[in-house]
């Protein structure tokens, strides 16, 4: 029932947002604070969480590196030398999330605030502050790499995307797509950005090689749950798709994200039939697609046509309902559940 709330109120900041002319950012601070509540409060909450507690307090004095993102060990350790309790570095990291969508807010600008409230807070908030710890660290500083990007503070992108690395190794795909819906494709700079790449993937497997191989291995013996899997991220890609065919961008800008989108849309959804991974990399693309897209927006100093604005709200109900859906059904399911709800030094219940 919470989650409902923290949508309820998500929205209804989105009304109130829509009928200031998206001029302010306090309706959208008010639903931050609301669900950083739910978040950093809660008890034994969020399908990972048991998990992440096990993992920081298990970064003791004689913690030996096994391959994890190196970003999020040092910050883990740091914050378990403070806390001396994993539980409380656990919801401090979901504090770090919020800190920097609060920092995002208030740079952001009027095509970034509509994307937060309409989609990427419906999509991801509850999931990335209260389960995939890492993958969300990760997003929040893509999110800030794309700002600078948008400030012309590039060096600084830079370093935020490639920090972005440092918490969650997959959040690579989300920053080639955003990298390849950026470059000039027939540019002999940005061809020769892929041979580069490969070397890096290459550099970071001789590193990281069993670290790696235990991931594919989980994935290998991880099918997806049933055939139609992913459909429900799915439909929310290709309903970017329709509305850039809909918008007001260049042709060739429109075509760029069309052939990405679509293509990596496909491609992740077919490997999903067969393995686990593909639904990760489905949700990856669900959230670098539409920062693209964003990105595109910025970089022609346009503002969100209807059609893309359309998409996002339409996107974001969709993704809210598919989450709520998957957190009903997961009820009572592992040591830390989305469902039932409860704070943190109170018993089970919602």
């Amino acid at each position: 029932m919470i989650y409902l709330i923290g949508w309820g109120i998500l929205y209804l900041m989105f009304f109130l947002t829509g009928l200031a002319g998206n001029r302010t950012r306090l309706f959208i601070a008010i639903s931050l604070i609301v669900f950083m509540v739910f978040s950093v409060m809660r008890g034994a909450v969020g399908t990972d969480t048991a998990n992440y507690e096990l993992i920081v307090e298990g970064f003791s004095a004689d913690y030996v590196w096994g391959g994890m993102e190196p970003g999020f060990v040092l910050l883990g350790k740091a914050l378990l030398s403070v806390s001396d309790s994993g539980v409380i570095a656990v919801r401090v990291l979901s504090f770090l999330i919020f800190a920097m969508l609060f920092l995002y807010l208030g740079r952001a600008d009027k095509n970034e605030r509509f994307l937060l409230i309409a989609y990427i807070l419906p999509t991801f908030v509850y999931q990335y502050s209260m389960n995939g710890l890492r993958i969300g660290l990760a997003a929040m500083l893509l999110l800030l790499a794309t700002q600078n990007v948008r400030q012309l503070r590039y060096k600084s992108g830079m370093v935020l995307a490639v920090s972005a690395l440092l918490f969650h190794y997959s959040s690579l795909v989300s920053l080639l797509f955003i990298w390849a819906s950026w470059s000039r494709w027939l540019k002999t700079s940005n061809v020769l950005v892929v041979p580069f790449v490969v070397c890096a993937l290459l550099f970071l497997l001789s590193l990281n090689g069993d670290y790696f191989l235990a991931k594919l291995l989980s994935y290998q013996d991880s099918e997806s749950p049933n055939p139609l899997s992913g459909l429900s991220k799915v439909g929310v890609l290709l309903l970017f798709v329709a509305a850039l065919f809909f918008s007001k961008l260049p042709n060739a800008e429109k075509t760029k994200l069309i052939v990405l989108g679509a293509g990596f849309t496909i491609s992740f959804w077919l490997v999903s039939a067969v393995s686990y991974a593909g639904l990760r990399f489905l949700d990856l693309i669900s959230f670098a697609f539409p920062v693209a897209i964003l990105l595109t927006y910025s970089r022609l100093a346009l503002k969100f046509d209807t059609t893309i604005k359309l998409a996002f709200i339409m996107a974001g109900v969709l993704s809210a309902a598919s989450g709520y859906r998957n957190f009903v059904a997961e009820e009572g399911i592992g040591p830390s559940p989305f469902m039932p709800y409860h704070f943190i030094g109170f018993p089970n219940g919602d």
